[in-house]
């Protein structure tokens, strides 16, 4: 696993309307993660931001997939993290952080079938950020690539019990998860690399004051934060998160 060092400061707001983004980016900070969700069927977004130093970054909101990908080619702009939106019509919208300067190559791969993502691994390259979402009736993944060394694995369709023995199993810390809902059953999408960290936890379906008080009681920082939202439950968050040192 990279070596984390906890940042100077981090942020982290949630129901923020895509054209209200900007306002939350204060100078200093670093745009970390995007998630994005509906609510009452507009588009919503949670953001990760980290005040720590490091080469610029900017996001771009509501692509398909030719546009996503377009974008990188075209710009050489490194992806840092992607989410998926379903959209009005079902058909998937991408928003990406991308960064410049120096860093470690990155490419981004979409519309991929849980097999397609899983080859992408190997001891040369790790999973930075990845997305999944229902497409043409099949789950389908969105996957940024990091080349660097790496000992890591991908966990899909996994429960949140099944997802502990795995990463107890592999001696495995969390990098990334992702939740959502599959044939009645509350099911992840999950990201881990060699457990070096010295202190981490990670929960699933915790509501925004669980998420503080969380990262409170284990004196902690969120590397990792997704939100999903349902009509029952509302925003919930799934969060990744490493002792502050």
């Amino acid at each position: 696993m990279a070596h984390r060092k906890s940042p100077e400061a981090w942020y982290w707001s949630y129901d923020i309307k895509p054209e209200h983004l900007g306002s939350v980016l204060v100078p200093g900070v670093r745009l970390m993660r995007l998630s994005s969700y509906r609510k009452r069927g507009n588009p919503q977004l949670a953001a990760l931001t980290h005040q720590d130093h490091g080469p610029a970054r900017r996001h771009v909101l509501d692509l398909d997939a030719a546009a996503a990908a377009d974008l990188v080619q075209k710009t050489g702009e490194r992806p840092v993290s992607i989410t998926a939106d379903p959209g009005a019509t079902g058909a998937p919208r991408f928003s990406l952080v991308v960064e410049t300067g120096p860093g470690p190559v990155s490419s981004l791969h979409l519309d991929l079938d849980e097999a397609g993502a899983r080859a992408l691994l190997d001891d040369h390259h790790a999973i930075a950020d990845l997305a999944t979402y229902v497409s043409g009736g099949a789950r389908r993944y969105a996957v940024i690539v990091e080349e660097r060394a790496a000992h890591s694995w991908l966990f899909t369709g996994v429960t949140a019990h099944e997802l502990d023995a795995r990463l107890l199993e592999h001696g495995a810390a969390l990098t990334r998860v992702r939740a959502y809902r599959e044939g009645g059953r509350q099911l992840y999408a999950a990201v881990a690399e060699r457990n070096e960290a010295a202190g981490w936890a990670w929960y699933g379906g915790l509501d925004p004051d669980a998420v503080a008080r969380n990262l409170e009681n284990n004196e902690s920082y969120p590397v990792d934060l997704d939100a999903t939202r349902d009509d029952e439950q509302g925003v919930r968050f799934s969060v990744v998160m490493y002792k502050t040192t």
